[in-house]
Order: C-alpha cells, then structure tokens, then sequence
C-alpha cells in the first residue's frame, strides 16, 4: 500500500487500518506528502517511486514497512491532532 500522509481522499488512519487487515501487506507512506496520487507524478518521491518499482519489476515486497520524505518543494502541514 501506497499512502500520503495528507491525504484527503483516503485519510491515513484509514490506510493504516487497511493495512493491518491485509496480513502480510507492506506500507509504504510519503511523511508529509499531499494529495491522493502518490507515485509517479512530478512532485513524487523519488523513494516511494523506487519501492514501487522495484515491487511492480521483481514482485517483492519490502522486508518491512516504510516511510519516505515528501520532496523538499512540496510544503509541509503543521502536526496538529484532535
């Protein structure tokens, strides 16, 4: 799985709940990423868009779940909960 940490679309708890239910499954999540596209796109990062690809050429998931940087031109959201 795929997720953008600031995704409006599909928000994170939702993913993460996802990804618990698909036993086996991988996270990959963009910290500070935007938007609901999260490969392959001008403004992607480059390291989700390398777990992708070498998941979509080899088939092989990461040995573990993994966090990349939103690239430095996208801005960032100040952390607030509710």
């Amino acid at each position: 799985m795929a997720q953008n940490e600031w995704d409006s679309q599909t928000p994170l708890f939702g993913a993460q709940a996802m990804h618990r239910a698909l036993h086996g499954s991988r996270m990959l999540t963009v910290a500070g990423g935007e938007g609901h596209g999260v490969l392959y796109a001008p403004d992607s990062s480059p390291c989700a868009d390398k777990a992708a690809t070498v998941y979509l050429t080899t088939g092989r998931l990461p040995a573990e779940d993994l966090t990349c940087q939103a690239p430095a031109g996208q801005k960032q959201r100040p952390r607030t909960f509710a």
